[in-house]
């Protein structure tokens, strides 16, 4: 006989929380092995961190590789697809992001003439 059975409201009591609650968890554990009551908000990572540090190397070593080379590479490592969004982000957790020059509208004769006035 397992002398560690407690009561539900036992437990509840002890934790701070209502037999109820105790029971559905004890219920839910029994069920699907997890306490967990939905999945997760959003999909797992299809990058590891290994995998992360070698993408942000491979833009730091070579600066004109683009994020499409990048996923490609990783692609052909890992034999699953992998976006060029998804390697943008990436560099981006890993502190790199996108350096665009700020190009300005030629001004014709007539804008020079309006601003110096």
């Amino acid at each position: 006989m397992n002398t560690n059975f407690r009561p539900n409201g036992e437990i509840g009591s002890r934790v701070g929380r209502n037999q109820t609650t105790v029971m559905w968890i004890c219920d839910r554990w029994m069920q699907v092995g997890t306490t967990d009551r939905r999945g997760r908000s959003h999909p797992p990572q299809c990058t590891t961190s290994r995998e992360d540090r070698q993408i942000v190397r491979m833009a730091v070593t070579d600066r004109s590789v683009t994020s499409r080379t990048v996923a490609q590479h990783i692609e052909s490592v890992t034999h699953h697809s992998v976006s060029a969004r998804t390697m943008r982000c990436r560099l981006q957790q890993g502190g790199l992001s996108a350096r665009r020059p700020l190009l300005g509208l030629p001004l014709t004769q007539n804008h020079r003439r309006l601003r110096r006035q």
